[in-house]
């Protein structure tokens, strides 16, 4: 990339504020001196008459009508006179004592009545305004007899303001004179191209290169860097898209890394298949080698198969777990659901479980808000399967003799608690940190997936979730939900 100039490096803000200073000077001082011509041109060729060169020309009218007396008013004399009025920019009309109109260029009956005629005779009164900045102004003349009996009046209605000296078909001045007008917009129109297409380049060199870095982004290309470098939005930008190239890298190295776990983890679940498949084939070809064994032997080797099979389930769980790449961004399908029915169907599901392990079971639920409503916002589904991934978890560790599990659940403000504790042998200390990080293996052999997605879920309940030992031996899994309903457009996220 090449040298970056000493304007490119300015804020956005500040080369977009310098460029206009540009533009209106160089547009203001075009101007200055095109007008500067302009008037000179006008003043040296007299095109533009005053505003008050009409107005002048009334007093020889009055003197011409007063010489003339009453043939004035007869449309005989109507030639003569219109030879001293100039057409464009005064209007006439002779009237008789009563305000008739007898002739002229205006139309319409100015004076109704004899008595408003002499009323306003002598006098200049407003008439309106005009198209252009001016007004509308009639003089109104009286006409006298020879023998001075007052016979009408002349009316002359004139403009008060700037007109051009020349004629309508004179389309060369007028032309420079429309010039003279527009020349402002078309300097800016002019310097404002120029400027901005000096701007735009600056704007560009950096655009192009975002633009490059995205094609070769998309053609997952990533060793590469941007190297503009400038205290500006641009620059900023840039290195922005830099970083984020670099994390994306770096992402995309460790996911390969994620992935390359997930296969070792599928191999070591795969591996760990092995031990309980061996074990139920064992035990079921010796089932069927002796068909004369007794009950109670039978017996044996069936609870060895049995517990094998609850193995492989749980393996079968943590390959489903393992499977889903996106764990993190499932949706919850949240509803309001009775609170009181979801304990009892979790309670006798859970004794039922522990009954057919012969396993002692202890269940509480304590509602610390009495008076609130019956129904709670939550997963059911989501929150049963945290609950069976922690009881199932507790039954591999339970003792074979005298094994315990116990569940406490816990209401709260717009909150459920959950308590699953057991007499085994608890969690090592050192595993505690990280028992719900994805594919941690503890020293037990535990793979972590349950505790992972049971993590999962009760983040996505807004809650948290953590795993502790019991004083009196063994291991506790506490975790808390919200159970207040998010908006309507958040229940899925």
């Amino acid at each position: 990339m090449g040298k970056i100039g000493f304007v490119e490096r300015m804020p956005i803000k500040r080369q977009l504020i310098l460029t206009f200073v540009w533009i209106m000077v160089f547009s203001v001082a075009c101007t200055v001196i095109t007008l500067v011509f302009g008037v000179g041109w006008i003043v040296s060729n007299k095109w533009i008459r005053p505003a008050n060169s009409y107005e002048n020309k009334i007093p020889s009218l009055v003197a011409y009508v007063k010489s003339q007396g009453d043939a004035i008013l007869d449309p005989i004399s109507r030639p003569e006179l219109e030879k001293r009025i100039p057409g464009d920019g005064i209007q006439y009309q002779a009237v008789d004592l009563s305000g008739k109109p007898l002739y002229g260029t205006m139309q319409e009956r100015k004076f109704p009545t004899k008595q408003a005629l002499i009323e306003n005779l002598n006098t200049t009164k407003s008439a309106g305004t005009t198209k252009s900045f001016g007004g509308m102004f009639i003089r109104s003349v009286p006409v006298m007899s020879a023998t001075g009996d007052l016979k009408g009046a002349m009316l002359f209605r004139y403009k008060l303001e700037a007109t051009t000296a020349a004629s309508g078909s004179n389309w060369i001045n007028l032309g420079i004179v429309l010039y003279f007008v527009v020349s402002p917009f078309l300097y800016v129109a002019l310097f404002t191209s120029l400027f901005a297409a000096r701007f735009g380049k600056r704007i560009a060199r950096p655009v192009h290169n975002l633009i490059e870095a995205s094609k070769r982004i998309r053609d997952q290309d990533l060793d590469f860097t941007i190297s503009y470098k400038a205290d500006n939005e641009l620059g900023k930008l840039t290195e922005s898209f830099e970083n984020m190239r670099s994390a994306l890298k770096d992402a995309l190295l460790r996911e390969w890394k994620l992935e390359q776990e997930r296969r070792d983890m599928m191999d070591a679940i795969a591996h760990d298949f092995r031990t309980p498949m061996t074990v139920i084939q064992g035990n079921v070809e010796l089932l069927a080698d002796t068909p004369d064994m007794p009950r109670s032997q039978a017996e044996g080797h069936l609870k060895v198969i049995e517990d094998n099979i609850r193995k492989v389930n749980r393996l079968i769980q943590d390959v489903q777990i393992a499977s889903e790449k996106d764990l993190e961004y499932f949706p919850l399908r949240g509803a309001h659901v009775s609170l009181r029915q979801f304990v009892q169907d979790k309670e006798r599901e859970i004794g039922f479980m522990c009954s057919s392990r012969r396993v002692r079971f202890s269940f509480e639920y304590e509602d610390l808000v009495p008076n609130a409503e019956e129904a709670v916002f939550m997963d059911v589904q989501r929150i049963s399967q945290v609950l069976d991934n922690l009881i199932a978890n507790s039954f591999r560790y339970l003792p074979a003799e005298e094994g315990w599990l116990g569940v406490r659940i816990v209401r709260i403000a717009s909150a459920l608690q959950f308590e699953i504790c057991d007499n085994g042998p608890g969690f090592n200390d050192k595993d505690i940190p990280h028992v719900f990080k994805k594919f941690y293996r503890g020293d037990k052999g535990q793979s972590g997936l349950g505790l992972y997605s049971a993590k999962a879920i009760v983040e996505k309940h807004g809650g948290s979730i953590r795993a502790l030992n019991r004083q009196e031996g063994g291991a506790c899994v506490a975790f808390t939900i919200l159970t207040a309903a998010p908006p309507a457009n958040d229940e899925e996220h």
